[in-house]
């Protein structure tokens, strides 16, 4: 039988490697590093599931899932959007989230793979039988269970960081605009008064000259 296609978009390396390791054995796995390299993706290779991470740059998870289900061929595509901001999702997406699923970073491997199977309805691979695992295997496993949250809360944490700065960042523009703004009316009304005043003294120079005149000066 040959394994169902699953797409991951995600804009972290560290994130898509992570989760194609996860998937290895159950699935092939596709890649793309963010929205615009997905939706090619996935109108080349039609996927029977799509992994989208929401925060992106060039087109973010919200407008690549719009454009996916903008292709008749990917219309019901199951789509499971990946985030550690939540708040962003619902945001754009009030719940309950109809058009797809939602998984919360950072996320175990067995949850992963759970939605992925209930999505494609396929049965989970089989567990090995109880003894048959050796300590150094259960040891890596959860080294790879623990690298794998690391993993997640290391790059939800510079999103987050980045996510804060950039706020701050626009913040102190609209200050700055606001500021901006203030000064070229403050310029705007002294340039008002000196000109009025110019022509006050223009006036008054040009009257100063016609009394010269009238007492015969030069």
């Amino acid at each position: 039988m040959t394994a169902k296609t699953v797409l991951v978009i995600d804009d972290s390396i560290m994130i898509r490697k992570m989760v194609a390791s996860i998937l290895a054995d159950q699935f092939q796995v596709l890649e793309a590093k963010d929205g615009l390299a997905g939706l090619e993706a996935a109108k080349k290779h039609h996927p029977d599931l799509i992994l989208l991470d929401f925060v992106m740059p060039k087109m973010d998870g919200y407008d690549t899932l719009q454009a996916i289900r903008q292709e008749e061929s990917l219309k019901n595509t199951p789509v499971i959007i990946m985030s550690g901001m939540k708040e962003q999702v619902t945001a754009r997406v009030p719940e309950p989230f109809v058009d797809f699923d939602f998984i919360e970073k950072p996320f175990e491997a067995e949850a992963l793979l759970a939605r992925i199977q209930k999505a494609l309805q396929v049965a989970p691979a089989a567990a090995a039988e109880p003894g048959s695992e050796t300590n150094t295997q259960l040891l890596l496993n959860k080294l790879t269970a623990i690298e794998t949250l690391l993993i997640q809360g290391t790059e939800n944490l510079i999103q987050r960081e980045v996510v804060t700065r950039l706020s701050d960042l626009n913040q102190r523009l609209e200050r700055q605009e606001s500021h901006s703004a203030n000064l070229e009316e403050q310029i705007r009304k002294l340039t008002s008064e000196v000109e009025r005043h110019s022509q006050g003294l223009a006036l008054i120079v040009k009257e100063l000259k016609h009394i010269r005149k009238l007492l015969g000066g030069s």
